[in-house]
């Protein structure tokens, strides 16, 4: 075959065109090239010497938010839920967003993410048990300041002083009860 005809196999372990078709696609939406490589079973390495290869430029593809999420994300939802208006999101809600995208990550095999991940759910569920506290402390403060007239700051410091004066008295050897 000294003609020039003979063209070289195909690599049998080449992903099919139809599978790069997508990868293009995807790659080109915006999606991370290691997330479409794990789509679509093709390593990161080929997948990036094609896109060089073949030209796949982002910037040719529709634009993209910053943010880079998928609209379905729990975090975008919540945002949208609460009209952009952060100070309405309850901790609790960041803290189950928290626990489903580390869930996402142990499912990706991302040890690292899935940790980071988990220590911010972490940190959420405790300050979320702080503020629970300091609440039920100032309720409980305000039930007894309201709740009874005798108990009121005045009231109170009287009868510290009462109790003061009654306790010196003792310890001076005067019986109270005389």
């Amino acid at each position: 075959m000294a003609d020039g005809s003979h063209t070289p196999p195909a690599n049998p372990r080449s992903a099919p065109d139809a599978v790069w078709a997508l990868v293009r696609r995807d790659y080109r939406s915006g999606l991370p090239a290691p997330e479409v490589c794990r789509r679509h079973g093709v390593g990161l390495t080929s997948m990036r010497n094609r896109a060089a290869r073949e030209g796949w430029r982002r910037a040719d593809g529709p634009w993209t938010p910053p943010n880079g999420l998928d609209p379905c994300d729990e975090g975008v939802l919540l945002e949208e839920q609460v009209g952009g208006d952060l100070d309405k999101v309850e901790l609790y809600d960041l803290s189950a967003i928290a626990r489903r995208r580390m869930m996402r990550a142990v499912m990706r095999g991302q040890a690292a993410e899935a940790l980071r991940w988990r220590r911010l759910r972490l940190v959420l569920d405790a300050d979320e048990a702080e503020m629970e506290r300091e609440m039920a402390q100032q309720e409980q403060v305000w039930h007894m300041l309201h709740s009874d007239p005798e108990l009121a700051p005045e009231a109170v410091r009287a009868k510290q002083e009462a109790a003061r004066a009654q306790a010196a008295a003792w310890l001076d050897g005067d019986d109270p009860a005389d």
